[in-house]
């Protein structure tokens, strides 16, 4: 019982309320699936990304460092961050409430006006409204793929374009540098599954998108320091950052 304690009080810790200089901005207003959004704006123009977390809620480590993200300041262009696209089944810590449905096997929705598809659809309308040129989906699985390759445990997923390949290994091969464990190191190991957000970018946006998967056999601020570091390269590799 002290461990679960622990491991929430921590989770709760590193949920700071965002850089006071982003702007918020609400999806499915009014509803009690309702959830919020930052936009970190350079002021400078250049391209904008989005990164998504929390999408399933039994994943808590990719919402905690989607948070994050939205304290960072870009050089140029912006930084849009929906933390906690699954509000309800990250406080339910269930992967998707049956009345809702999978958030991320909606894209693009097929018209059956599910909570998960009409969250689907302002997503991509968010996407088209701040001309999105990368897409980052932030997710956690049950082990590592290195033990059990039935697992996407320390995976990064590429959508199905030449951009999004020669990002994605160089990411992989940067951040791997700073693993010691070859257990706890990141593999590429195909595209994001169809129907799912990083899917969509890329067949339908023609983008950059991913699909970061860590293992869930690791404390979760690891977990949340590991999905930091695959979006810091993206986002550096993309122009957004500094090196």
């Amino acid at each position: 019982m002290r461990i679960v304690v622990l491991v929430i009080t921590f989770f709760l810790s590193i949920l700071p309320v965002g850089d006071a200089a982003a702007e918020r901005f609400a999806l499915q207003a009014g509803t009690q699936w309702e959830t919020y959004g930052c936009i970190a704006d350079s002021g400078q123009a250049g391209p904008a990304v989005l990164i998504l977390g929390g999408v399933h809620g039994n994943e808590p480590a990719g919402a905690a460092a989607a948070e994050k993200v939205c304290g960072f300041s870009p050089i140029l262009g912006k930084i849009v961050v929906v933390p906690q696209v699954n509000s309800l089944g990250l406080k339910g810590q269930v992967r998707y409430l049956p009345e809702i449905g999978d958030m991320n096997r909606v894209y693009p929705p097929q018209g059956e006006n599910t909570p998960a598809e009409q969250m689907g659809m302002e997503i991509i309308r968010l996407m088209q409204r701040q001309n999105i040129t990368m897409l980052i989906d932030l997710h956690e699985a049950r082990t590592f793929h290195r033990l059990d390759a039935t697992s996407l445990g320390q995976t990064l997923l590429f959508a199905n374009n030449g951009v999004s390949a020669e990002l994605a290994m160089d990411t992989v091969d940067a951040v791997n540098r700073g693993i010691s464990e070859d257990v706890r190191k990141f593999a590429l190991v195909g595209h994001p599954i169809r129907t799912s957000s990083a899917w969509y970018a890329g067949k339908y946006l023609g983008i950059a998108a991913f699909t970061v998967e860590t293992s869930a056999q690791q404390p979760l601020e690891d977990r949340v320091e590991q999905h930091l570091a695959i979006v810091r390269e993206l986002l550096t590799d993309g122009g957004w950052l500094r090196r």
